[in-house]
């Protein structure tokens, strides 16, 4: 969302609760038919507003899409990686289980095919995942000498690394638990995020009770 987005949604909350039907109208149908066959007429009358309205927030039906996911992963990353968490191995093994248990939500939750929406999804996953690693690359200090990868370049192959493990999770017929597949990844993605750092994460899951329940979601 653009900056000046940001400020009229703070400002006006017809803006948020409009946003929000249209959000919730898309998520209803996409779990009713296809992506492709829904129209902007339809995701109107769910939403109980006119064309309109629609318009006035999203120029198609594909940018409520690229919103509504978006928004939908800042808010279940969230949920495993609160907002100002810091760079460590741990927070980066929640950041990948958080894509791969998201792409598995909404493998679930999404009539197929999804081919028209997939690469709308990976874009905005991407995105913000590049967001969260950029951000803490950059707090980082540099290595001595200037040696190694620039903040952006290590955030942007490891942001394809971590979409690309996530989907061959989740594309499986029988995935493993995804403990024991983020456990398996995590040491590569670290070995190239920040060469030079201390990279060996300790119980990735703080402890065997919790480790135990999130397998047993």
């Amino acid at each position: 969302m653009l900056q000046t987005e940001k400020a009229i949604a703070r400002v006006d909350p017809r803006v948020r609760r409009t946003r929000l039907l249209l959000q919730q109208a898309l998520t209803e149908l996409m779990a009713e038919k296809s992506f492709r066959s829904i129209t902007v007429q339809d995701i109107a009358e769910r939403a109980t507003v006119n064309r309109v309205t629609f318009y006035a927030h999203f120029a198609d039906k594909d940018a409520l899409l690229e919103y509504t996911m978006r928004e939908g992963f800042r808010q279940w990353m969230r949920t495993q990686l609160p907002e100002g968490s810091p760079y460590t191995p741990e927070n980066v093994a929640r950041l990948l289980k958080a894509v791969c248990d998201f792409l598995s939500k909404i493998g679930s939750q999404c009539r197929p095919p999804h081919g028209q929406m997939e690469p709308l999804m990976e874009k905005q996953i991407k995105a913000e995942v590049y967001d969260v690693l950029s951000a803490w690359l950059t707090a980082l200090p540099p290595l001595k000498g200037g040696r190694g990868p620039s903040p952006e370049q290590a955030a942007m192959v490891t942001t394809w690394a971590i979409y690309g493990a996530a989907l061959q999770w989740s594309g499986q017929e029988r995935p493993q638990p995804v403990e024991d597949f983020v456990e398996q990844v995590l040491p590569i993605l670290l070995a190239g995020l920040a060469p030079g750092l201390p990279n060996r994460p300790g119980n990735v899951w703080s402890s065997p009770t919790e480790r135990s329940s999130r397998r047993g979601r």
